[in-house]
């Protein structure tokens, strides 16, 4: 209707089309959204009207994002909000401390936090370059969001690739040479680093790691294998790990999104919930005594119902015309 008022061309429309539809389905992928979630999202984002966002310019100015931030901040600030309620009225806070400082200072753990330290200032340093490529210069707080999101969507992609010391081999000397090749100056180089080196510190350690220990304390429920149902999320990942000797031993993980795609992986959370099949596993493996180490339980988040979240988020993006905090900024 836009493009046969003349109000835009059908670039602009395809580019809305399918720029809305790959967020979409990258909300199901990561396994935040459910599949009728995500399809509301994306019919959400085609039938805005244009005129709604005329006095914005630049990345802001599309539908898709302006929709997924009115979405995402507000969740997570209430969210955080409650978890800090709940943190407080926590009669033993050193529990949750302590399980922090154990899951991530300990030997395999910090290594793999260096690396994957390394890993996000490569990752940011090549996005920023490719950005300086292309001319795209958006602002600190869209390209925070970007660097983030290439950073987790990179992520996911070498999730299926084994983990040998050729693989971090190979990623950790891309990453140094991306980082230094891609740096005008060693000031440059070095000011930079710091720069991703706090907010990998902030986001990837601080924020997620506290904020999934005390989701877990706070929101999950342990849960007998065999009082398991069709439909319940898992809050945690179930893993097989072969044992040099040949046997088989299984081990829980901690997870923010879904990553099923190892075959090793027995469960994970996944907004679509527990299948039949999957409970069978898991009663199977229970009854082999192989989750004896776990009580036979499993955690299972509550199911969150996000079509009146992103209801939410639409309204938002009416009634402030673009990104709910540009409204907050101009109040005060």
């Amino acid at each position: 209707m836009a493009w046969y008022l003349g109000i835009t061309t059908p670039l602009y429309v395809l580019g809305l089309f399918f720029g809305s539809g790959i967020i979409a389905f990258g909300f199901y992928w990561f396994g935040i959204f459910s599949p009728g979630d995500s399809k509301l999202f994306w019919g959400l984002c085609l039938i805005f009207p244009l005129s709604l966002f005329r006095d914005l310019s630049g990345s802001l100015s599309f539908p898709p994002l302006i929709l997924a931030l009115n979405i995402v901040i507000p969740y997570s600030v209430g969210l955080f909000g409650y978890l800090l309620f709940k943190f407080v009225l926590m009669p033993n806070k050193l529990v949750l401390l302590r399980g922090f400082v154990m899951s991530n200072f300990q030997g395999a753990a910090l290594l793999e936090r260096l690396f994957n330290l390394l890993f996000f200032i490569g990752i940011a340093t090549a996005l920023t370059y490719l950005l300086e490529l292309l001319e795209w210069q958006p602002d600190r707080f869209v390209s925070l969001i970007l660097v983030l999101a290439a950073f987790a969507l990179v992520q996911r992609l070498l999730s299926v690739v084994p983990k040998t010391p050729v693989y971090y081999a190979v990623i950790g000397f891309a990453c140094v040479w991306v980082s230094i090749r891609s740096a005008p100056s060693v000031a440059v180089f070095l000011s930079g680093f710091a720069f991703f080196l706090g907010l990998y510190l902030v986001v990837f350690v601080l924020a997620k790691q506290l904020v999934l220990g005390l989701a877990s304390i706070a929101l999950d429920n342990a849960v007998d294998v065999n009082g398991l149902r069709v439909g319940m999320i898992p809050a945690e990942q179930i893993v097989r790990v072969a044992q040099p000797d040949g046997s088989v031993r299984y081990e829980k993980k901690q997870v923010a999104f879904s990553s099923g795609q190892d075959d090793n992986i027995i469960v994970s959370p996944n907004p679509a919930g527990l299948d039949a099949e999957e409970i069978a596993h898991l009663q199977d493996l229970a009854a082999a005594g192989a989750l004896v180490e776990f009580e036979n339980k499993i955690k299972i988040q509550p199911s969150i119902r996000f079509a009146p979240v992103i209801s939410i988020g639409a309204l938002l993006t009416i009634f402030c015309q673009g990104p709910f905090y540009l409204k907050l900024m101009e109040l005060f």
